[in-house]
């Protein structure tokens, strides 16, 4: 399974650590664009692609009330094996 939750605490230098790893493993994250307040992330567009038939795209404030990310889910049982935005 691979979570991502974007959260006012990133910074520039931690989302593209992010995308770096994640290419690593052949997962294509792409930042649309990203703004920051004092270095913080206050809002994000981006799109993400497991090439694997599971791809989504979302845009959203940061806040610290919402949860915006992905979730991968490789259990062949799983219920929800690929979540892209907001998560519960």
């Amino acid at each position: 399974m691979i979570a991502v939750v974007f959260n006012k605490e990133m910074t520039k230098r931690d989302l593209l650590s992010l995308q770096k790893n994640l290419k690593e493993k052949n997962i294509i994250l792409v930042f649309n664009m990203m703004k920051f307040t004092r270095n913080k992330l206050t809002y994000i567009d981006f799109s993400i692609d497991f090439g694997d038939g599971f791809s989504g795209t979302s845009k959203s404030e940061i806040t610290k009330s919402k949860e915006i990310g992905f979730v991968r889910d490789y259990n062949e049982d799983a219920a929800e094996p690929f979540v892209v935005g907001e998560l519960k």
